[in-house]
């Protein structure tokens, strides 16, 4: 049996040659990954082909990992490895390199030039022990450096000298190689761009540097002739190559260029046209003419001469790309057309796909990043700088990347001393604010789970969760609960395997302006404990995640029975963060992004899709966090964010602004007319600017049952509110973009997502964003052979848009957005004196209102005071705000009941519809005997 060792493993040509190698029968694979131990080898490699299940599969079977760095004494491994690897190994395929242009010569050297003479030493140790048949070595066909005319495979020259320190360093590893004694092949590839079928890379360099100027706007003038070449070479073309003609015996002493035939290569005027078509048909922009002004021999010989540290700016790029954009060569083919089959590829007919993943991503690099690796990546960045603001209280307190990336560090150090592991779940209830951000990411980085908690939940219903959960840790951050905090006392009356934790470690994270009880650890208190960590605890260096390790637990309703805890793994987070960043236009993406978090952050909406997909748009973020949601209208015009989700409520509110004011009451009552078209863009562009919503690229709505009649009313005034569907299962699944806003429906599916509508009318789903299933309770899981049982009624339109009808199950979901189990209230109620049975409504409703059938000898007073009383144990969403006494006269044979005493509640509903909205305008109805309302308590 062959053994190949593949360097680079974990790099994109690295993955795409692995996936060639893993058919081949009779083959070992070696991957080798620079790395602190096995463990975290394993991780990052599987991190880095999570994309390709059967590489993961091969991992089982045929693939073996070892940690190590080529730039150290025998590759870093410890001396059995070493001596496995030289007694046995067969074939080196040699990808890893340092791929900086212009960094320092000694630099490189370390990984390009001493890197490979390790692997030659190890190669000359196997081929002693007589097993050893072939060295793959990929260089790269920018050996040739500054040489112009035919450059032919076998020629090796720096007699012209080069313009990078890469090309340099690059050229002495491949000298080594081919003076080693060895059995070698060299493989010198042009520029690698994606796969020709998927467009998919890992890096955005070199020419993508030149297509995202040119679609950004910011490359009007191109440093070079129109009519010269771009050395292209798709990495699936590349990755073949290798893994064929590595194992063929008369390649050996060969060089191959893996470059596409000249007369198949794109000049740059040709490219940049077909990019400018893609964008007028794809993104709806008219990108201008590029103007080409070829530059001298002189500045480009500047150019190699100037320090490119900091690449970010035009001035740099240009520089960086000049020498590449003066192509006055051909590369020789005699070997590759001799060895290897035709290179039967069409530039015109794969770059739409480049295009597509490229823009998609927003050109940012594809990497191994969790989530909360990725916000604590973007910290540290000065291309696109973050910047942070806490409002409350009328204030707004800023607070820098460095501020905050210090916390979050402190924070997982604070939680690696209070004894917490990968897969403990924490605990956490509070309002919007950085430090929520601080916790999340830090429980994240270190492999702990979230279990975030609506802020307004009782205690009984966080005595729940925290049971059904298993928490160690329970972070507070409202006032509301600590106020309540003797009420989450009395654990020992939860017995069995889930029992309330009774060393439940409490830590606030209010701001300092709130008092805490003793028992409950301060902010500050908890972050300096990271900071003063023992020099025994060991610190956090590597986030010890996979991408299917569970990252959070968000539970549905409260209930005083088993909530269901929706669980979503790193993946799952990964995927939406990643797909929420590519929704908004590409002209809004790469401007400025301003966002405000309001909505509850333990919702998925804001605690998963607004909380993280930030963190991968292509541009700077300023990130706010509201801690009341009461003040959204004063908060608004300051923020103007770009970015804005919101439940119906607030349109609804803000439409009855528009209405209640002088002009906007005129502006709607007036007739079609000149005058009124004359008014629209001035009411249309006060209205938004009032708001604070005029630097919106879209408006979208979601999370509740949306009014048809509001969003009409929106688009009348030439406003479009985009509709979106999710639920807590599956936090997005549709959406009407900017441009295809189809009113009446929810939009078209997201990418990688599939609906399909059952007998019965239910909409199921299947996608990267639909939970895996609950955690640890009794409950059916959602998914049936991987498709989501929705609960919700619907139907596709021939242009695949999705229609909701209706709700298949019992659930209330309220204008903000909350999910509400009415049936566990119900229960509750129906245990008053005089109430013989009770039904719930308020879909789409600001609040919940009760039909209260009771028996001749009812009592108002006593049965609203009792109502009262329940309301006490219930949080703010799940409370009956308003109730109407009706008289019995329910009855199977009245068609109200099922057979076995059941609500009929569509049948109920209608029957009882004037009483409902009676009950909603506070008006009397002869039906009604009594209507009672909540009396408020604003103390709390």
């Amino acid at each position: 049996m062959k053994r190949v060792l593949l360097t680079g493993a974990n790099g994109f040509l690295g993955t795409q040659i692995a996936r060639q190698l893993i058919s081949k029968e009779d083959l070992e694979i070696i991957a080798l990954v620079r790395a602190e131990d096995k463990d975290h080898a394993l991780r990052r490699l599987k991190r880095a082909w999570y994309d390709w299940p059967e590489l993961l599969e091969s991992l089982k079977v045929k693939i073996k990992v070892l940690n190590g760095d080529i730039s150290q004494m025998n590759l870093g491994l410890g001396e059995e490895d070493y001596n496995n690897l030289s007694s046995s190994l067969s074939h080196i395929i040699h990808t890893v390199a340092d791929l900086r242009l212009h960094a320092p010569l000694e630099e490189l050297r370390k990984t390009n030039l001493e890197g490979t003479q390790n692997l030659i030493k190890l190669a000359h140790n196997a081929k002693e022990n007589g097993h050893f048949m072939g060295f793959s070595h990929v260089s790269t066909a920018y050996v040739a450096g500054k040489r112009t005319g035919t450059i032919t495979e076998d020629e090796l020259t720096n007699q012209d000298g080069f313009w990078s320190n890469y090309e340099e360093s690059k050229y002495e590893a491949e000298k080594a190689v081919k003076e080693s004694g060895l059995p070698f092949t060299i493989f010198r590839p042009g520029m690698v761009v994606g796969d020709s079928k998927t467009g998919e890379i890992k890096t955005f360099n070199t020419v993508y540097a030149l297509l995202k100027l040119y679609l950004t706007g910011k490359l009007r003038f191109i440093p070079t002739s129109a009519s010269l070449t771009l050395n292209m070479v798709p990495v699936d073309y590349v990755a073949k190559a290798v893994a064929v003609l590595t194992f063929n015996p008369e390649t050996d002493g060969k060089t191959f260029h893996l470059t596409a035939p000249h007369s198949k290569l794109p000049n740059i005027r040709n490219l940049l046209e077909k990019v400018r078509e893609w964008a007028l048909n794809e993104l709806d922009i008219k990108l201008p003419h590029p103007i080409f002004i070829p530059i001298s021999s002189g500045v480009q010989k500047l150019s190699s001469l100037v320090r490119k540290d900091d690449t970010r700016g035009l001035f740099n790029i240009l520089f960086t790309l000049a020498p590449y954009l003066n192509e006055n060569r051909v590369f020789d083919q005699e070997n590759i057309n001799k060895y290897f089959d035709p290179y039967d590829l069409d530039w015109e007919e794969y770059l739409p796909s480049l295009l597509n993943f490229a823009v998609y991503n927003g050109f940012f690099h594809r990497s191994e990043r969790s989530v909360h690796e990725q916000v604590l990546f973007r910290l540290k960045s000065r291309s696109f700088p973050v910047y942070y603001y806490d409002i409350f209280e009328g204030q707004k307190k800023a607070k820098s990347a460095p501020e905050l990336r210090k916390d979050i560090l402190d924070s997982v150090q604070s939680l690696i001393e209070l004894g917490v592991q990968p897969g403990d779940r924490i605990a956490l209830v509070g309002l919007n604010s950085t430090r929520y951000l601080t916790l999340e990411v830090a429980i994240g980085l270190m492999g702990a789970v979230s279990v975030p908690l609506y802020y307004t939940s009782p205690p009984l219903e966080v005595k729940n969760v925290l049971k059904s959960s298993g928490a160690k840790i329970l972070f507070i951050g409202t006032p509301h609960l600590m106020k309540r905090l003797d009420e989450l006392d009395g654990s020992k009356e939860f017995n069995g395997k889930n029992e309330l934790n009774s060393n439940l470690q409490m830590i606030s994270f209010c701001r300092e302006s709130q008092k805490i009880p003793e028992k409950v650890l301060s902010w500050q208190d908890f972050l300096k404990n990271g900071r003063n960590s023992s020099k025994t605890t060991k610190r956090l260096k590597k986030s010890p995640v996979d991408f299917s390790d569970l990252a959070t637990i968000r539970y549905t309703s409260g209930t005083t029975g088993n909530p269901k805890g929706v669980t979503f793994n790193h993946e799952h987070l990964r995927w939406m963060a990643e797909s929420m960043a590519s929704l908004p236009p590409w002209k809004d993406r790469n401007r400025e992004v301003s966002y405000l978090s309001f909505l509850p952050m333990n919702h998925v909406v804001e605690g998963i899709l607004g909380t993280y997909s930030p963190y991968y748009a292509p541009a700077p973020l300023k990130i706010y966090f509201l801690e009341d949601f009461n003040d959204l209208a004063s908060a608004l015009p300051d923020v103007r964010p770009t970015i804005f989700f919101s439940v119906p409520r607030l349109y609804e509110k803000l439409w009855q602004q528009l209405k209640s004011s002088f002009f906007g009451s005129h502006y709607i009552h007036l007739k079609e007319g000149l005058l009124k078209r004359l008014l629209k863009p001035l009411i249309h562009y006060h209205f938004l600017r009032r708001a604070g919503l005029n630097h919106c690229a879209q408006l979208i709505v979601g999370s509740a049952t949306s009014s048809q009649q509001l969003i009409d009313d929106y688009h009348e005034l030439g406003i479009e509110i985009h509709n979106a569907y999710g639920l807590t299962e599956a936090p997005l699944v549709t959406l009407n973009r900017r441009g295809k806003n189809r009113i009446g429906t929810v939009g078209e599916p997201l990418p990688e997502t599939d609906i399909k509508i059952a007998e019965d009318g239910e909409v199921l789903v299947k996608g990267p964003q639909v939970t895996p299933g609950y955690f640890e309770t009794n409950s059916d899981p959602p998914t049936k052979e991987r498709w989501l049982e929705t609960g919700d009624l619907g139907y596709l339109t021939p242009e695949g848009s999705l229609v909701i009808t209706g709700r298949k199950k019992e659930l209330i979901i309220n204008s903000y957005g909350k999910s509400i189990d009415p049936l566990h209230i119900e229960a509750l109620l129906r245990d008053i004196p005089g109430v013989e049975e009770v039904m719930l409504v308020g879909e789409g409703k600001p609040y919940l209102s009760g039909l209260f059938w009771s028996d001749e000898n009812y009592n108002p007073e006593e049965i609203s005071g009792n109502i009262q009383e329940v309301n006490l144990k219930l949080s703010h969403p799940e409370q009956v705000k308003m109730w109407a006494l009706l008289s019995n006269d329910l009855s199977i044979d009245g068609g109200d009941l099922t057979a076995n005493m059941k609500l009929k509640r569509e049948i109920i509903t209608r029957r009882y519809q004037d009483v409902i909205n009676s009950i909603y305008h506070n008006k009397s109805n002869p039906l009604i005997l009594h209507l009672g309302h909540l009396e408020e308590d604003n103390g709390d």
